[in-house]
């Protein structure tokens, strides 16, 4: 008993009251030593408080609230809220950021020696796309926009001018053949022979020809003559063909046919016909020497084809609807004199 309730309380002695005696548990904090002082702990840290981002700004609203006289706000940072200095001004200078230790100055540490600050280039404002535009932007543009399209015309107008110029330069060297018309003449010889004897006339289809190539190239004349059925007879005898022996012509002859009443005839429209319509897509000109009306047809599809026709004969045996569909007509009466053959 006396290990767990500790040691019997004693009397007080005689003449006062004795102290009371302290209990284990004092005399054991008592018997502690005194804490030893230690240096001095440091002070935490203050927490570095980030300022507030400021609210975001609805431009599209501000625009849109904006009236068109009153100009623009000027632009700003969407991280910071400072303004953007417009292009041509300076632009505002930033802090150096501290961050992991860079900027500070250690204790006992020389500054280092500062490098010379060198301006950033002007920051250029772009255009967002849901932004309206102002109309000093609209007219920048548009102006932009017409100095484009304007130096654009003039170099092209330039180039056409060059090629105008270039390509009459070439004209004018082509030598004077090339740019003459190509002619090309077909002699229907009886319908011809016939009215120039009944006139008392004889053609020199030599002159004739070079009536009708007078200023253009020749590309071929041809003759059609009949020819006696008798294959002994010379062509230098032959009624209708010895007029172009030795003559630039190209002759074609068929045989006069008899008929039982004792006349002979030969008809060459259809070999007629036939060489205008081939040859006509290498002529500029075709000279038909012939007054019948059974070639109107062939005429006029020659000149559908944008070659001119020119038809000669005399007035007695031109027929009316073939003078009507040529381009010209040549009366051979009005030229006897510089036609007629010599004697």
């Amino acid at each position: 008993m006396v290990r767990f309730f500790g040691k019997p309380r004693k009397e007080p002695a005689a003449g006062g009251a004795a102290p009371r005696a302290a209990s284990s548990r004092a005399v054991k904090l008592e018997a502690l030593p005194a804490p030893v002082p230690t240096a001095a702990e440091p002070a935490p840290k203050p927490r570095r408080r980030t300022p507030a981002r400021p609210p975001r700004r609805d431009w599209a609203a501000e625009a849109a609230a904006t009236p068109v006289d009153v100009p623009a706000p000027p632009a700003a940072s969407q991280a910071t809220g400072e303004e953007i200095e417009p292009v041509g001004g300076q632009p505002a200078k930033r802090r150096r950021g501290t961050r992991g230790g860079r900027g500070r100055k250690k204790p006992g540490q020389a500054a280092a020696p500062q490098e010379p600050v060198t301006e950033a280039p002007p920051l250029k404002v772009k255009e967002k796309p849901g932004q309206p535009l102002t109309l000093e932007q609209a007219l920048a543009r548009q102006t932009s926009a017409l100095e484009a399209f304007t130096t654009q015309m003039a170099a092209t107008l330039k180039g056409l001018q060059i090629a105008v110029a270039d390509l009459e330069r070439r004209l004018d060297q082509r030598p004077e053949t090339a740019i003459a018309p190509r002619v090309g003449m077909f002699v229907d010889v009886p319908n011809v022979i016939y009215a120039a004897e009944r006139r008392g006339v004889s053609l020199d289809f030599g002159k004739v020809l070079a009536f009708f190539t007078r200023g253009r190239e020749l590309v071929r004349a041809t003759a059609y003559a009949p020819i006696s059925d008798d294959p002994s007879a010379k062509l230098e005898s032959q009624r209708f063909a010895h007029h172009f022996i030795g003559q630039p012509y190209r002759l074609v002859t068929k045989p006069l046919k008899r008929f039982a009443d004792g006349s002979m005839k030969a008809n060459f429209d259809i070999e007629l016909a036939v060489d205008i319509l081939t040859m006509s897509d290498r002529l500029d000109v075709v000279v038909l020497m012939s007054g019948d009306g059974d070639f109107r047809r062939v005429v006029e599809l020659v000149a559908s084809r944008g070659v001119r026709v020119e038809v000669a004969a005399f007035s007695e045996t031109a027929a009316l609807e073939l003078k009507s569909v040529a381009d010209l007509y040549i009366d051979l009466a009005d030229h006897v004199a510089e036609f007629k053959a010599a004697k």
